[in-house]
């Protein structure tokens, strides 16, 4: 059973850059939390949206994450491959079990068409033939 997932969606908020230990070294990892929009057939032959869900993603590499920081902006569109995992912990005044689904981001792809769109709009003047 493979646990791969492959979707597009918008960044929520802006990434956060961490520094964890993991073992007996220090890792950068950027985290942000994606919103994945979901689709289904209507009636007439096309898509309608049908719901959504939110899911943290985390990207490792020291290089990797700071560059997701860097460029990586709140709404901005990305597309991201990766494995999913979760983590469980106990709440321990309840004793009470939890988990949560995360994940772990191989490639993490900036779509371009959203920059393109807000960076490269025409002006006015060139809009009405005055430019």
């Amino acid at each position: 059973m493979s646990n791969e997932f492959s979707g597009t969606g918008n960044v929520g908020d802006q990434p956060l850059l961490k520094t964890v230990m993991v073992g007996s070294e220090e890792r950068q990892v950027a985290e942000l939390r994606v919103f994945f929009d979901e689709y289904r057939q209507d009636g007439k032959g096309g898509l309608e949206q049908a719901g959504g869900f939110w899911l943290d993603v985390n990207v490792w590499g020291d290089r990797l994450a700071a560059e997701v920081v860097q460029f990586v902006k709140k709404g901005a569109r990305v597309h991201v491959v990766g494995r999913l995992a979760e983590t469980r912990w106990t709440v321990t005044a309840t004793g009470e079990e939890r988990s949560a689904l995360h994940l772990n981001a191989d490639h993490l792809f900036l779509s371009l068409t959203r920059l393109a769109e807000a960076r490269f709009k025409p002006r006015r003047e060139a809009a009405e033939g005055r430019g």
